[in-house]
This record gives structure tokens, sequence and C-alpha cells, in this order.
């Protein structure tokens, strides 16, 4: 089976998280740091969800699922502690045109998620199409020594020139194209990883305005 990789945009989206097992608490707060609206169905205890990050974005029923509790959202994760359940969590969710994520539970999953490294903006994304989930995470520790703190900066960076380049070739898309080309292509990286913010944006300035400098070739 083949998937289609996305990025969802979950702020102020209501997300059903029918919980109670070992991942809750992780990937509860993950859905609260995207901005999601969650409704969590779980009678156990998850210390980590008692005082989280923006808790008005969290709505805890402590009770486990209940026939019709998908009805309202479009999005669902189901991780109870006993898997038997998913059998009917993914009947609902069909019966409802609800996307679901059973945790771990291939066979009732509409869509499965990536091990996922994260600086900042930057967000990596690996996937093994549910085969073998752990080399995935592998996969993103060798990404996450290559991919530093640094590349959140730059990123944090780089957006304060994305008006600059809209300013500075305002009718002109291969000229802008170009220039986001010499500004990724230029030493400013480098510059940051060695703390050296104000030299990192000098010479993005100079990759702005000098179209002569050579694209890399992708």
């Amino acid at each position: 089976m083949g998937y289609f990789p996305i990025m969802l945009d979950l702020h102020d989206k209501k997300v059903l998280f029918i919980g109670g097992g070992f991942e809750t608490e992780s990937k509860v707060l993950r859905l609260l740091e995207a901005g999601a609206l969650v409704t969590l169905l779980s009678p156990l205890a998850h210390p980590a969800l008692e005082a989280p990050p923006a808790p008005e974005r969290l709505t805890w029923l402590r009770r486990g699922y209940q026939q019709g509790d998908l009805a309202g959202f479009q999005l669902c994760f189901a991780h109870p502690p006993d898997r038997s359940l998913n059998t009917l969590i993914a009947q609902e969710a069909r019966e409802r045109e609800v996307w679901l994520n059973a945790v771990d539970d291939p066979a009732h999953c509409d869509f499965i998620l990536p091990a996922v490294h994260q600086q900042g903006d930057l967000l990596i994304a690996i996937s093994t199409s549910g085969v073998a989930p752990a080399l995935g995470v592998r996969i993103r520790q060798r990404l996450a020594q290559e991919y530093g703190p640094a590349y959140a900066e730059y990123l944090r960076l780089l957006r304060t020139f994305r008006p600059l380049v809209q300013q500075t070739y305002p009718h002109d898309f291969e000229a802008r194209k170009a220039a986001w080309y010499r500004l990724v292509d230029s030493p400013a990286l480098e510059h940051l990883a060695q703390g050296e913010v104000e030299t990192a944006r000098q010479r993005l300035l100079e990759a702005l305005h000098n179209q002569a400098t050579p694209e890399v070739a992708l």
C-alpha cells in the first residue's frame, strides 16, 4: 500500500484522542503543540497532562470510549489500553467518515505517523510505510546529528528575508526563485553554527543582491 505524505495544519481543529496507552501523554502533548483542540478520553492517570501547555486546548473526559464519541470530529487517534477496542472505534470512524489513526495497529488506520526530527520550522518526517518503524527512528536519529539547532535559527533568519525577496523582485518569479537558491547556498548557515548571527545576516543580504552568484545544481 502506498501512502501520500502530507503536513496538516491542526491549529484550532477539533481532535479526539481515545487514550490510556503508554504513548498517550507524548502524542497528546504533540497535538497541543500543533495548536489542536484536543478531547481526551481516558480514565487512567497521565501526570504530564495534569498541567499541560495551553490547558485551555485540552478537554479531558476521564472515562473510556463509548459508541457515539466520534460525533463532531474529523480526526481521531485511538490508543486504548485494550487494543481490541480499535475494531469498534474503526467501525464508527468509517460510518462517520472520520480519519483514524490507531497507534501501532495499521490494519485500523486511515493514516500513519512518521518518525519526526524537528528544529524550529524545520520538520523532517521519515516513514517506512508501517513496515519497520524502528528503522524510521534510527534514520531520524542520524538526521538529528546532521540537522542540529543551527537550522532553527537559520529558518528564523530566513523568515525575515521573505518580504525582502518579494520587495527586491516583486514581478519576476524566476528572479525570486534564483534569489532563494542564492540565499540557501550562501555560507550563512556556517556562520550561525559559530554563533555569528550578524555575519550570517550580512552574507544573506549579499546573496540577495548578488545576481552573479551561481546556483548549486540539484
